[in-house]
């Protein structure tokens, strides 16, 4: 723009750009008089469409009645016009303008206005500065999808339809539905709360989009207020780290949980919009609260396990760290084979030389839904440690997370069909047996995960993913994540975070605590940190107020975490140190275990006829939490398999089958009678009445009786029965000294006790008076043969009667030359 000289004398003009001069601050348009015009405020008459016509004419001449009120001249007056008599400003207050302007609107156009309402009008319109705002609302009423039913009827309708849509409650028509929505509505508000009837009801379906003759078919409802789209901010994000979402989802998958049992798995994804890589993944069991196995419930304290809100912030910790390698992993896991920038990341931080490929991206917002897992304090509280911004998406809206959304149909897609426990989309439908199955624990499906992320989905390419750097004019390929992530990074740059103990633990939950001398009690559990010097440990917080007032009174602050309960935390703010205070019975579990288990063994232990305030409760409890790990690491067992132990859709086990009936002599033959030994020499050779045998004399034949019989010409003496094995003791070597070292001498035998030995035994049987023991060894030994049988009765009977015979033979039954 051209300015001419404001004098005649000067030199030409001046040329100013427009946007320049417009920005000035003292720039103005002037009128004839030098006086600086106002500008005039343009009505915004756009929002005034969808208004019906008559409440819109309404408004535009409210609209002028209210401006020449305000500045005296209508809008549109000409230049130089002066205000009408008892609109100028200048001669008239207020009040009088607004009963000038409200007798001229009654008179003139009809209307029947009191001053007080041009009064409203004009506070209104300068309040808002809108046409809208001088719309009579009665004009306008909007009209309602529920009509005139009372929203908290449609509340409980919706919340039936969609019980019924994910099979949670049976198939119905819509009459058993409107049955239970009155059963409903009554226990939940009372008779105060009034169900239309049954044909306003049907029109109340109609206008919610829900088709009556349907109900079973449902797949979506739309609450009222309900719009799609995107939501009403940035969706798109430059750098990394701009823009994550995070959300959790059932990963269709059984695995075995942390009790043994089959569980199913859930996944929480943390997804950078810039570059799509998966900053973090976090795998938990969703395990249902236990049953007993007579189908009652257990105590209340079994409760059930899902993803909790200190999963969400491991979440955080693993998005602002390198990923360490672990042992399972394959080689090419490791970073510096992957597209990622490894020796830039490298010279900046040491800790990706043992790294595997994943991008390490610091988030600046997040994207988080409505649900359980990130509506606790603990995750915001972590967040804002760690400096991150929150925004929570629209309620039922899956369009303010698409990314993260469409990652889960990825994953699924992907990597949950080819494992072997897949269940598919719906697991109402796909019922799938584990028997036959192999059960992967939770945390060899993580590492199965991880791998999967770092070996197919950083490396595959991603239609949205171009180089920010490259000609737009040109052909540009996709990128992989890794790619994008590379090509960020050397626009943006990498600033690692060293996360120390102190951030990590400040990112847990906290509880307020006593000290005891005992230790930290907490959660039905006893945790103590024994140190003898009395400055070490927990030792200056026993029995002392910690100092803090309000809600604490005077209690510790300590941090925990669900995940590994086996210890604390305690901060003491005195010393500024955190001291780890171990439980005290760990020795007694001897691995690691969750508060679900926990749980269980608390449970388990009620069951037991125990109780809380038992002395050795925790004790107990501990045994049979260690019992509990047992048989969770042999997992599911045949002999685990109860009715009960199985799953939601899984069918029951095969029937065990029939005891094997136990026959010790079975294939075995006949027995050879003929071959038995008397009964009359087994009576002797085995009721002693608990007296010695003397070796000597068996061998010397002295003593009435002890001749014996012949023996049968096919058969050998038996050896001595009760002559030591080969680890006895040879008298002879023991005179020797044959390399034995004895000592202490040995001691000869007694002469009263060889007496007693030698004495003859007191028989019943005339026939056998006066016989000691070694008279009848030798006599029994003559009845027997070389393999242990007995003679028959005949040669039995003949050794008896020829006793110079058996003298001869040396009286041990072997034929002397």
């Amino acid at each position: 723009m051209h300015l001419a000289a404001d004098t005649a004398g000067s030199e030409g003009g001046v040329a100013v750009l427009l946007p320049v001069l417009a920005a000035a601050q003292d720039f103005a348009v002037l009128d004839s008089a030098g006086h600086a015009l106002e500008q005039a405020e343009l009505p915004d008459f756009a929002l005034l469409e969808g208004i019906p016509e008559a409440a819109a004419q309404e408004a535009l001449a409210w609209h002028r009645a209210v401006v020449e009120v305000d500045t005296g001249l209508a809008p549109g007056a000409a230049r130089g016009a002066v205000p009408r008599p008892g609109f100028d400003p200048a001669t008239t207050t207020l009040i009088q303008r607004y009963r000038a302007k409200a007798s001229e609107m009654s008179s003139v156009l009809g209307m029947r206005v009191s001053w007080q309402t041009v009064q409203a009008k004009r506070l209104r319109y300068r309040r808002h500065r809108s046409v809208v705002a001088l719309v009579d609302g009665r004009r306008i009423k909007a009209v309602r999808a529920q009509g005139a039913t009372d929203a908290r009827v449609v509340e409980v309708l919706l919340s039936l339809v969609e019980r019924q849509q994910r099979r949670n409650d049976p198939p119905s028509d819509a009459r058993r539905l409107f049955g239970r929505l009155r059963r409903a509505v009554r226990a939940a508000y009372g008779e105060g709360v009034k169900v239309p009837a049954e044909p306003t009801l049907y029109k109340l379906l109609g206008r919610l989009g829900i088709s009556a003759r349907d109900l079973g078919a449902l797949r979506t409802v739309r609450r009222p207020g309900q719009v799609g789209g995107p939501p009403f901010s940035v969706t798109e994000a430059q750098m990394p780290g701009e823009l994550v979402q995070i959300d959790s989802t059932d990963l269709d998958l059984w695995a075995l949980g942390d009790d043994g049992r089959p569980a199913r798995v859930e996944l929480t994804l943390a997804v950078d919009i810039a570059t799509r890589s998966i900053i973090a993944a976090v795998l938990r069991p969703k395990q249902t609260r236990r049953r007993r196995q007579d189908g009652r419930p257990q105590a209340a304290r079994a409760r059930g396990r899902a993803t909790k809100a200190v999963d969400a912030c491991e979440l955080l910790v693993q998005a602002l760290v390198p990923a360490p390698m672990r042992p399972e992993y394959q080689e090419a896991v490791h970073a510096r084979l992957s597209d990622l920038p490894y020796q830039e990341l490298l010279a900046v931080d040491e800790r990706f030389a043992g790294a595997a490929a994943r991008p390490v991206i610091i988030p600046d917002l997040i994207v988080i839904d409505h649900g359980t897992v990130f509506a606790g304090q603990v995750f915001f509280d972590a967040c804002a440690y760690l400096g991150i911004s929150l925004r929570t998406a629209r309620r039922r809206t899956g369009q303010d997370k698409a990314v993260v959304e469409r990652t889960f149909g990825t994953v699924k897609s992907k990597f949950s069909q080819h494992v072997n426990t897949y269940t598919g989309r719906d697991p109402v439908r796909v019922r799938r047996t584990v028997d036959g199955e192999r059960l992967w624990t939770l945390a060899e499906l993580d590492s199965l995960f991880q791998q999967w992320i770092a070996l197919e989905w950083q490396n595959t390419p991603h239609p949205e993913l171009v180089d920010p750097t490259g000609p737009r004019e040109a052909y540009r390929p996709e990128l992989t994540p890794n790619q994008m992530y590379a090509a960020c990074v050397k626009v943006d740059g990498y600033l690692p975070i060293p996360l120390s103990q102190d951030d990590r633990l400040r990112i847990l939950p906290t509880a307020w605590v006593g000290v005891s001398n005992q230790g930290i009690r907490f959660a039905n559990r006893t945790y103590d940190c024994p140190e003898r010097d009395p400055d070490k440990g927990l030792n200056p917080c026993r029995r002392t107020r910690s100092g803090l007032n309000g809600k604490r009174r005077g209690r510790w602050e300590i941090r925990y975490t669900p995940n590994d309960p086996s210890r604390v935390w305690l901060r003491d703010h005195h010393r500024s140190i955190w001291v780890e205070a171990p439980w005290v019975h760990m020795d007694r579990v001897g691995g690691p275990f969750t508060q679900y288990l926990w749980d269980i063994a608390v449970s388990q232990h009620l069951e037991r006829g125990g109780s809380l305030k038992d002395a050795e409760a925790e004790q107990m409890i501990a045994d049979a939490l260690a019992e509990l790990l047992e048989r969770a690491g042999r997992g599911p067992g045949a002999a685990d398999r109860r009715p009960g132990w199985m799953p939601d859709g899984y069918s029951p086990p095969a029937p065990a089958a029939p005891a094997r009936e136990f026959a010790p002599y079975a294939g075995r033959a006949p027995v050879d009678r003929s071959r038995l030994p008397d009964p009359a020499l087994l009576d002797d050779l085995f009721v002693l009445n608990g007296q010695g045998l003397d070796p000597g004399a068996a061998n010397a034949g002295a003593g009435p009786g002890g001749a014996a019989g012949p023996v049968a010409p096919d058969r050998a003496p038996l050896d001595d029965p009760f002559a030591l094995d080969d680890k006895g003791l040879d008298p002879g070597a023991i005179d020797a000294g044959a390399g034995t070292d004895w000592e202490d001498v040995p001691v000869p035998p007694s002469a009263a006790l060889l007496a007693w030995e030698r004495a003859p035994l007191r028989q019943t049987r005339p026939e056998k008076r006066g016989e000691n023991l070694a008279d009848r060894h030798r006599r029994i030994r003559a009845g027997l043969g070389r393999d242990g049988s007995a003679d028959d009765g005949r040669a039995t009977r003949e050794g008896a009667k020829d006793g110079p015979r058996a003298a001869e033979d040396g009286g041990d039954g072997m034929s002397r030359p």
